[in-house]
């Protein structure tokens, strides 16, 4: 039975995934034990957004499907509905797991985990300091309802990204921009990216205050993680924006917690570089 790690970091892109050797994986089963005899059960505090959200550990024997093991972030081992959440509070092993990617982690996206594993956990507390904003005035007759419930089951939420989100299709395919007209992303940039969405039908728009009447779509934006991913927000019927981290549920706060009144002053985490606004509608085809 094979052992294979991934880390949970990007929004657009594929995750990158790994296999474990014989040799990393015996280490593995020792070093999550000892893990758990030094732990203390600890409900997860973290809202995961955009960015680092942990390491997904699963097995899988030949010709078998994927068995889930254990989900780590912030020194919580969460195995699943009904098991506790086991807390190591020095992230010992997160710092191992990144260790054994090799290749498969670009410099830069190592450095960024680095970087949060080396913060102190965050807890509920930490998140909705200060005043949240206001939701603006939609005013695009298209608009989406905020729904979550629609995205986040098991049938949808792994295969869908921020992309599928802000087009409100899902295709259970990862959608990536210009895959379904033969025109796939050039760079992980600004210029890179907007081609090939508009390839797919989507069009700039210089903000989302211009009125959009039924027919005509409603407004999404794209950011960027320099060189490194991709994001999509989407403005929803409420006025506010939701937004999917790539296979992760969907939802309507920033990393910081608070409800998105505007994709360009949001806290974006990593993703620093804001393309454009854009608007979207139900001839866009993707894939």
């Amino acid at each position: 039975m094979k052992t294979i790690v991934t880390l949970d970091i990007f929004s657009g892109r594929p995750n990158p995934t790994w296999v474990l050797s014989d040799d990393h994986s015996e280490q593995l089963t020792e070093r999550a034990s000892a893990a758990q005899e030094l732990t203390m059960q600890k409900p997860a505090g973290a809202l995961s957004g955009l960015g680092y959200r942990g390491f997904l550990v699963s097995h899988v024997a030949d010709a078998a499907p994927v068995q889930p093991a254990f989900h780590l972030h912030e020194g919580i081992i969460d195995s699943g509905p009904g098991q506790p959440n086991l807390f190591h509070k020095d992230r010992e092993l997160e710092k191992w797991l990144l260790s054994t990617a090799g290749a498969a982690v670009a410099d830069e996206v190592r450095s960024h985990v680095e970087t949060e594993i080396a913060k102190p956990a965050l807890v509920a507390s930490d998140f909705l300091r200060g005043v949240p904003p206001k939701c603006p005035l939609c005013v695009a007759h298209d608009a989406p309802p905020y729904n979550p419930a629609k995205w986040n089951i098991p049938a949808v939420q792994p295969f869908n990204n921020c992309y599928n989100y802000a087009n409100d299709q899902i295709t259970n395919t990862f959608a990536q921009p210009g895959r379904a007209h033969g025109k796939p992303i050039t760079s992980l940039s600004c210029p890179g990216v907007e081609p090939s969405a508009h390839a797919d039908g989507l069009v700039n728009s210089p903000n989302f205050s211009h009125p959009l009447a039924a027919g005509q779509g409603w407004y999404v934006a794209l950011v960027i993680w320099p060189g490194v991913d991709y994001h999509w927000y989407r403005q929803d019927n409420v006025g506010c924006w939701s937004h999917k981290p790539g296979s992760t549920p969907a939802r309507n706060t920033d990393n910081a917690g608070h409800p998105i009144s505007d994709p360009k002053t949001c806290n974006r985490g990593p993703y620093t570089v804001f393309c454009d606004y854009m608007i979207t509608s139900r001839r866009v085809v993707i894939r």
